[in-house]
């Protein structure tokens, strides 16, 4: 049985989309995550056949922890990846608003995101952690 907690970082899934971005030079992180975003918003109808929500989820909390607002996730980050600044060392702007069209559709009201939970503490949490991330991607396209 796998892991799935409601921190962005907190999966099998999201743990693995670490690791495959790991295995790539970090130039082409920023490009991965572009890819990820936008094949995620142009094959909607793919979620759970290509792409899961937590790994949309984990791509946009890569991208909120490089911007201002993000020293959370860059903490928590840390705590699961051997070279957490390597990931996106400096912030990427341009990147957030993808970035939270993504997170909305996987975990806005009604989302992927948000079936399965089954306790009102853990649903209540996974509806902070997006709404935090959302946050900070919202903050960034200002």
């Amino acid at each position: 049985m796998g892991t799935f907690g409601t921190g962005p970082f907190s999966s099998d899934g999201a743990l693995d989309f670490l690791d495959e971005l790991a295995e790539r030079p970090p130039r082409q992180h920023v490009e991965v995550l572009r890819h990820v975003f936008e094949h995620v918003l142009a094959h909607r109808e793919l979620l759970w056949r290509e792409f899961f929500p937590d790994q949309v989820v984990a791509a946009a909390a890569l991208v909120a922890a490089a911007l201002p607002g993000g020293e959370q996730l860059q903490h928590r980050l840390a705590q699961v990846f051997d070279e957490p600044d390597a990931v996106l060392p400096e912030p990427v702007p341009n990147l957030a608003a993808s970035a939270l069209d993504a997170l909305h559709f996987v975990a806005g009201p009604g989302g992927a995101w948000h079936q399965g939970w089954t306790t009102e503490t853990d649903r209540a949490e996974a509806r902070q952690a997006i709404d935090d991330l959302a946050a900070i991607l919202r903050a960034a396209n200002s």
